[in-house]
């Protein structure tokens, strides 16, 4: 089993890349797909879009997974793995999580897994304002990932050339592709998404 573990602020589009990648997993390579969401508040929307795609979703409500709810989700994790077997576990992490705190307690705890990717998503028409805003957030969200995917490219915002810039200055080697998730991702992109040790 393989993790993909997604991460980015509010309204990035991860959702909407998420279901591609999904889709391409699952119609493509005839993958075995599920999705754990985690939610701040009660209920979630993104659970039913998931499920009327078609794909298996389990949700994480109350709670972030990377401050409170991590036992949840290494539970979680190894219940999946026992009763549903897939070849792929998707976790669309909350907008206001930092993504490299879960992946280093899922690597810790979690012995369930043959590779593990932590990507995020960054919203290109934001970033100037988000950095401005909740810089120790964004930057938080970035620190540690093995992919980021700046989205959005389709739409007015900052220069896409400027944002590569800036987040290499938040680390050389940070690998970054670019997308806009409202329009087919290429084989490209969603091979580099999916290619994980």
């Amino acid at each position: 089993m393989r993790i993909l573990l997604f991460g980015g602020f509010l309204g990035s589009g991860k959702t909407t890349t998420i279901l591609q990648i999904a889709k391409y997993l699952t119609t493509i390579r005839q993958e075995k797909v599920v999705i754990i969401e985690n939610e701040i508040g009660a209920a979630g929307v993104d659970d039913k879009l998931f499920a009327n795609s078609g794909l298996q979703v389990k949700s994480l409500f109350g709670g972030c997974v990377c401050c409170q709810i991590t036992s949840d989700l290494i539970s979680t994790i190894d219940e999946i793995n026992e009763t549903m077997n897939p070849d792929w576990v998707i976790i669309e992490m909350t907008g206001l999580a930092y993504p490299s705190k879960t992946a280093m307690s899922l690597k810790k705890y979690s012995k369930v897994y043959s590779a593990f990717k932590t990507i995020t998503i960054v919203d290109r028409g934001r970033w100037s304002e988000l950095i401005a805003m909740l810089k120790p957030l964004v930057l938080g969200q970035i620190t540690g990932s093995d992919l980021i995917i700046l989205n959005k490219v389709d739409l007015v915002g900052e220069a896409i050339e400027k944002i590569e810039r800036e987040l290499h200055e938040i680390d050389e080697h940070m690998k970054v592709v670019i997308i806009s998730a409202a329009k087919d991702l290429s084989l490209a992109v969603l091979e580099e998404v999916v290619c994980c040790e």
